[in-house]
């Protein structure tokens, strides 16, 4: 295998899982700092002598609920918490199976030492985490899941899906082409001249001189498009590249990224070159992931707004 993280190239497909394992080596490397400092606790018994501290006794139920675990987990927490003897616990008069816990003297005893401790590790992964407000992200995160878990999303997405299918250029498509350019360079910049004469005049501009417009539809309907076009016998250019915001995370970029490429190779063209904005965020790290490399800018260029040149060499001995 590679010398890569195989999780982080799945994305967001393993988001869950990378939590899983932020959260296992937090825990472990909580257990060997307890065990070199001769402290006989777990990471995860904080919450819990945390909550039992501020509120005095409470039954396993009101635990588990104040801290969102499972009755289960609550349950080997407070076990193994008792075994050290950290907690007690008692029954209630009206019902002998109601386990009511609290904290013991010795646990109140080591709580400055405890305190210390905690209060380090808090310091300390702020100090980490200095430049990213972690939990807002887990607030929005968490918010949000209680709104619409992953559960009932998933099922909706599954619901909504449409193949994506990827055509050449069509009349019938011509003024999506023009509508779905305008949107984005609207928004962001002032539409220049050059901007309307590929739009307006498609056939004209791209089609018969050479050039080539793609097309992704999602049940027919044009959800992204990007043109080629045609510089010289070895160049074309990338240009007007747009997905509809309703139609965002089906990876239709990507789709016509290759789409463009096999097209190019298979004209005998040598590269691709682009013009682009570096405000474009997601649109220069989808020209890197597919290969582009920054060049020298044109001082011809017909946009104002370009302030980065691309390249792609689409030949083996072009590399």
């Amino acid at each position: 295998m590679q010398d890569s993280d195989f999780l982080t190239e799945l994305g967001l497909n393993a988001v869950v899982t990378r939590l899983k394992r932020v959260s296992d080596e937090m825990l472990h490397d909580g257990r060997r700092m307890y065990k070199e400092l001769g402290l006989d606790i777990e990471p995860n018994w904080f919450a819990v002598f945390k909550l039992l501290r501020k509120f005095g006794p409470l039954p396993v139920t009101s635990i588990s609920e104040a801290l969102g675990l499972s009755h289960p987990s609550v349950i080997s927490i407070v076990n193994k918490m008792m075994k050290a003897g950290y907690l007690s616990e008692s029954r209630t008069d009206s019902d002998s199976r109601k386990r009511i816990l609290e904290l013991t003297p010795r646990a109140v005893e080591r709580f400055p030492e405890f305190d210390r401790v905690w209060n380090a590790g808090t310091a300390g992964f702020k100090r980490m985490m200095y430049d990213t407000d972690i939990l807002e992200m887990l607030n929005v995160l968490e918010r949000r899941i209680a709104e619409k878990g992953f559960r009932r999303r998933t099922i909706d997405e599954l619901e909504n899906f449409r193949p994506v299918e990827i055509i050449q250029f069509q009349q019938h498509y011509a003024k999506d082409f023009a509508d779905l350019n305008y949107e984005w360079i609207e928004k962001a910049y002032a539409v220049e001249e050059h901007d309307r004469e590929l739009l307006e005049n498609p056939v004209d501009q791209i089609i018969e001189p050479g050039g080539q417009i793609f097309f992704a539809l999602v049940s027919e309907k044009a959800a992204g498009t990007v043109a080629l076009v045609n510089m010289d016998d070895e160049t074309f250019e990338l240009a007007k590249m747009a997905v509809s915001p309703e139609f965002r995370g089906l990876g239709i970029s990507n789709k016509l990224m290759t789409a463009c490429i096999e097209y190019a190779r298979s004209s005998g063209k040598r590269r691709i070159i682009l013009e682009s904005n570096t405000k474009q965020v997601a649109a220069i790290k989808l020209y890197r992931k597919f290969g582009f490399l920054e060049t020298p800018l044109d001082p011809n260029s017909q946009f104002a707004r370009a302030n980065i040149r691309m390249e792609l060499a689409i030949r083996p001995d072009d590399r």
